[in-house]
């Protein structure tokens, strides 16, 4: 492979001014999942210009954001779509594979390029216009080797949507589970207020809380490190803090009982480990139940009871739940045998998730570490492959 010269983006892309087409679906960029058909998206848009007075995408071209491309908002095409004349087209030249360049601007690299040649004097301003991205100076190698690189890379990125389908797959069948137990008759229902008592959790001083010590669970880990049942924790407050707090025993729920929103306040976490541990402010816990404390986490979790808490939330920049709310929840309660079979099948379905979840995390830093090498000529691509590209394609590299 020679050496990559310095070229603008120009000598890649050119501005396509296409008008769109009678006909063709309308799609959107977005920040996370590229073009996506308007149609597909929760949040519906309507327009009133024509077809004509939208700009066309086709495949192989990408369209961007000007106020967002900074943050790595585009997409590239695959099928051809209309899309809002406020969004940059680029279509690539014969000097380009358009999929090695969609790698391209995610990377660190491109994103602070992008950033450095927009305008705006502030970040919620900058604007990338067509002029200024084309003036981008990059170091790519010839188009061969750029299809090499994308083929490689395109390859992580199906191992990714892989373990991400399985993650789809496991979160719908919990789901089920849970909503088939929840959406049981209020008949059969029982106020969770009626089967253990309450208690509040105290607040601790950040001068309590240590590297060592007690461990500790706080209202906001509940949201941002744990999904419904624990065995470990990771704070940890003083003894002076521990002798201030409310116990936690094997099997206690706690209750985060605070938030931004009241969709999700009240986030329930059953803690299943036998080590001496408390809990800090903003926390109720459920204690005495006598009930299967996994079943019941994943069940006060579900949609139907998150719902209910949702409507006992009070507060606006702040909602809180109190014990007397969470008293009055609806649950349903089968019988121990049935609530630990649930709760087992529940927990393997955890499991799994959480071991694609891992699967995930690590396939994106091995393609993050990989693409730094390959997108900077650290490392190369075997030319053996392109016999492998011409059977899959039919196009030579």
């Amino acid at each position: 492979m020679s050496e990559p010269q310095t070229r603008k983006l120009s000598y890649y892309f050119t501005h396509s001014k296409r008008k769109g087409t009678p006909g063709l679906p309308l799609a959107s960029v977005t920040m996370n999942d590229g073009l996506v058909l308007r149609e597909d998206m929760d949040r519906k848009m309507d327009t009133s210009l024509s077809d004509e007075e939208h700009s066309l995408v086709e495949p192989g071209d990408i369209a961007y954001n000007m106020m967002r491309m900074w943050q790595g908002a585009f997409g590239l095409a695959s099928a051809p779509v209309n899309v809002s004349p406020a969004y940059v087209v680029m279509r690539a030249k014969p000097t380009l594979d358009p999929r090695f360049a969609a790698h391209w601007l995610k990377s660190d690299r491109a994103l602070y390029l992008l950033w450095a040649f927009s305008y705006g004097l502030t970040d919620d301003r900058l604007r990338l216009y067509p002029k200024e991205f084309l003036q981008i100076p990059v170091q790519w190698p010839d188009v061969a080797e750029q299809r090499r690189i994308a083929a490689v890379l395109d390859a992580w990125d199906e191992a990714i949507t892989v373990a991400e389908r399985l993650i789809a797959a496991k979160e719908k069948q919990r789901r089920g589970l849970t909503l088939h137990y929840a959406s049981r008759p209020v008949s059969e229902l029982v106020a969770l207020g009626s089967v253990g008592r309450f208690v509040k959790g105290k607040g601790l001083p950040k001068s309590d809380l240590t590297e060592v010590g007690v461990p500790c669970l706080r209202y906001a880990e509940i949201y941002t490190q744990y999904r419904d049942t624990t065995r470990t924790l990771f704070s940890r407050t003083s003894n002076a803090g521990a002798r201030s707090s409310k116990p936690l025993r094997y099997g206690d729920i706690v209750f985060a009982a605070s938030g931004e929103t009241a969709e999700e306040i009240g986030k329930a976490l059953a803690y299943l480990a036998h080590d001496e541990a408390v809990v800090g402010s903003d926390t109720v816990v459920l204690t005495d139940h006598g009930q299967n404390a996994a079943y019941l986490a994943h069940i006060l979790n579900s949609e139907p009871i998150a719902k209910q808490k949702a409507a006992a939330g009070k507060g606006h920049s702040v909602v809180h739940i109190q014990a007397p709310d969470l008293a009055k929840l609806l649950v349903p309660l089968p019988s121990l045998p049935e609530q630990a079979k649930v709760a087992a099948a529940l927990e393997a379905i955890e499991e799994q998730i959480g071991l694609n979840l891992a699967i995930v995390s690590q396939l994106r830093n091995q393609k993050r570490g990989l693409m730094q090498r390959l997108l900077t000529g650290q490392l190369s691509v075997s030319e053996r492959i392109d016999a492998l590209l011409l059977g899959a394609t039919g196009v030579a590299a």
